[in-house]
């Protein structure tokens, strides 16, 4: 099985960091490709991240962190 990473996508412009607010799922678990994983915030707005494939999740960053735009969460 292929390993894909899921990266913090941008919610908006001039917006460089957010805060992981909750993950929706647990490590481990499988999910389905489109299906809400996670959800983050930045000054703007809150977003859900969803999975780009079906498999299983591993989860490298945890709920209340502050990361990067572009960073690999999981």
């Amino acid at each position: 099985m292929a390993i894909i990473d899921i990266v913090v996508p941008s919610p908006g412009e001039s917006v460089s960091e957010v805060e992981i607010a909750q993950w929706l799922k647990k490590d481990g678990d499988i999910v389905k490709r489109d299906e809400e994983i996670c959800e983050i915030d930045s000054d703007k707005a809150t977003l859900a991240v969803s999975a780009e494939a079906s498999g299983r999740l591993q989860i490298i960053a945890e709920a209340g962190k502050r990361i990067s735009v572009g960073d690999v969460i999981a």
